[in-house]
């Protein structure tokens, strides 16, 4: 284990080349098998399998990566919605420009390829994620190297982490916050100037990436724990801190720097802010929090997610929380400060910043306090997010510090106690989901690391406890996305193959006809302009030439998904824009209206003679199993 600890970077940096080098990723893009026909491919899943429940990542954010590759890695791309689209704001694709520093984890595809590059972002964030928190827990258990180790495993393996892994920058906000508090306990422990200038530009990269996430529903509630146990190093550490006349023009070179950056970002896509801002669907939302407890405590069930998906209330997604064993880091927490009298800041300050946002996430907020606090920018069901976070904190601060371990009967007390209240509460919430032999399992689980959490400082309890959280962590979060090699399972089809070679033909905008989300979504990794691909913001010019009263913009200024599907006269159809859902909607148009959007090429699943007029004619061009590509004349 020292040997490990001594050349833990050296191994992460093996690891990570190796995995590049075979192209290794956890992508669901095998999904798309579900949906299109794709035979004879070897789908590359080595471990696991693809997640069809995770469409924004497979379905969203990688056919938009890959179609960077065919638009020059612009910040604005001409591909996604077939206009000029804002990818570097929204999403945050690789881009060719010298703000990318600011997403890190993305700069592999601008020189590795998409196959590589896919490997890098996804073992690369895997890697960080797990290195960084490791420092970051050694910071606050005082060099404690198994809990670190265990902390590390319970924050990278955590279920909401693997099941959001690639999406809305949840590793990134873990990563740059956490990276952040190790530069600020460097900087403050250092009097070496070239030294502090260079965790100065760490903390100016860390403060852009945070901001670049941009998520509020995570990054606004994580801020307050991080704010939190920033405040503890500063207070910490203050004695050793000495600021002098040319570190206050470094700081002040860094702020700047920082800000012009912002700023240069901030400028170029604030148009895409404000479009964002103004739409119905997520611009106009402002929670109050409150009601999630049950799905909170439900974390008990976490393990099973993999294995098991029918029954839940909501889908595997939204039911993912961290495992946090609540509540034992509470009550040894409390039994620590009351009892034993230690005045531990930094557990204070998490246990102040744990109820905060509590009582936001369990009760709720008055309207102006969840205004003047931001977190109406929050959901409660994503706060939850920061309080198993802190939960996993003060559990490894607690025992990091705490002398003596809890007795052996108190302790199988409690434990029991505990662990019938969780698993009843947990069985009565879900009970469409929780079989009576998953009640035992949860039941075990529970009772097992309850019962040396409260022990840990006896006798083999630090080591039992250990294999027990790993065995479990693993079982809940390793086993959520599948490890596969390369991405020949797109550019291998015959679909996209064609599409790339009747597009490179005659170049044009597509739409897809007939069909709903994912499949919608399929050609753009085809590299070909595409309508109606996901618009992660409106494009209101374009639908506004056929809704010229505005009638239906409530349902097209949104991010969306978009159906389309041609209709021959317009008593076809009851409305013209159709709502789907908070996030899709359906658009009826004309032949004569295909023609002024400009449309060339229509990838569908329907017969289109039947709309030819005599202005506008459907010509047949490609047709494999149910799906033709019609070319418009």
């Amino acid at each position: 284990m020292g040997k490990i600890y001594q050349y833990r970077y050296y191994i992460a940096v093996i690891v990570f080349l190796l995995c590049v080098i075979f192209e290794i990723s956890g992508s669901s893009i095998g999904a798309w098998q579900d949906f299109i026909p794709i035979d004879g491919i070897e789908d590359g899943v080595i471990f696991g399998k693809s997640r069809t429940i995770r469409t924004d990542e497979w379905a969203v954010l990688t056919p938009m990566t890959f179609s960077q590759f065919f638009d020059g890695f612009h910040y604005f791309s001409d591909i996604i919605r077939a206009d000029k689209t804002d990818v570097f704001m929204v999403y945050g694709l690789p881009v060719l420009n010298i703000m990318q520093i600011f997403r890190p984890f993305q700069i592999g595809f601008l020189f590795l390829g998409m196959a590589k590059g896919l490997s890098f972002f996804w073992c690369g964030r895997w890697i960080a994620l797990f290195m960084v928190t490791f420092e970051f827990l050694m910071l606050l258990t005082k060099k404690n190297k198994l809990l670190s180790f265990v902390g590390a495993t319970m924050i990278t393996l955590a279920p909401i982490v693997q099941w959001w892994f690639a999406i809305n920058g949840i590793v990134e906000i873990f990563v740059f916050g956490e990276l952040a508090i190790l530069l600020l306990h460097q900087y403050m422990n250092t009097e070496n100037l070239k030294k502090r200038c260079l965790y100065l530009l760490g903390l100016v990269i860390c403060a852009g990436g945070y901001i670049m996430v941009m998520y509020p529903a995570w990054q606004i509630p994580m801020a307050y724990v991080f704010l939190a146990i920033a405040i503890w190093v500063i207070v910490e550490n203050r004695k050793n801190c000495k600021i002098n006349g040319k570190d206050i023009i470094s700081i002040m070179i860094a702020v700047l720097v920082f800000c012009g950056c912002m700023g240069y970002i901030f400028s170029q896509s604030m148009d895409t802010i404000k479009t964002v801002m103004n739409t119905a669907y997520p611009g106009a939302r402002a929670e109050t929090g409150g009601g999630v407890l049950n799905r909170y405590l439900s974390y008990v069930m976490n393990p099973f997610l993999s294995f098991k998906e029918n029954g839940l209330a909501t889908n595997t997604c939204e039911s993912a929380v961290m495992f946090g064993l609540f509540p034992m880091g509470i009550l040894l927490a409390g039994h620590t400060l009351l009892k034993e009298k230690k005045k531990d800041i930094l557990l204070i300050g998490l246990m102040i910043a744990y109820v905060f946002l509590s009582i936001y996430c369990f009760v709720g907020f008055p309207e102006i306090l969840a205004k003047l606090t931001l977190l109406s920018k929050s959901q409660a069901k994503r706060t939850i997010l920061a309080i198993g976070f802190v939960d996993i904190l003060i559990l490894l601060r607690t025992l990091s510090i705490r002398k003596k371990p809890v007795g052996r009967k108190t302790a199988v007390i409690i434990s029991v106690m505990i662990t019938f209240i969780l698993v009843d509460l947990c069985k009565r919430w879900n009970k469409d989901y929780i079989t009576f032999k998953m009640c035992i399992a949860m039941g075990i689980i529970c009772l097992y690391l309850f019962y040396f959490a409260l022990r840990y400082q006896a006798k083999y309890a630090k080591q039992l406890l250990t294999y027990g959280v790993l065995f479990v962590m693993i079982m809940a979060g390793l086993t959520v996305n599948p490890v596969r090699t390369g991405v020949d399972i797109v550019y291998e089809s015959d679909i996209i193959k064609q599409v790339q070679e009747i597009n490179a033909k005659e170049n044009g905008k597509w739409i897809t006809e007939g069909l709903d989300f994912p499949r919608t979504n399929y050609i753009l990794m085809a590299g070909v302009p595409v309508i109606n691909f996901t618009n992660t913001y409106p494009n209101k010019e374009r639908w506004q030439q056929i809704d010229k009263e505005n009638e239906y913009e409530d349902v097209y200024n949104r991010y969306a998904h978009i159906g389309i599907q041609i209709r021959k006269e317009e008593q076809d159809y009851t409305d013209k824009f159709e709502f789907v859902s908070v996030d899709a909607f359906r658009v009826y148009l004309l032949p004569e209206e295909l023609k002024d959007m400009n449309v060339k090429y229509v990838f569908t699943v329907n017969e289109l003679e039947e709309f030819n007029t005599e202005e506008t004619t459907f010509e047949k061009i490609y047709e494999y199993k149910e799906y033709k590509i019609y070319s418009i004349i």
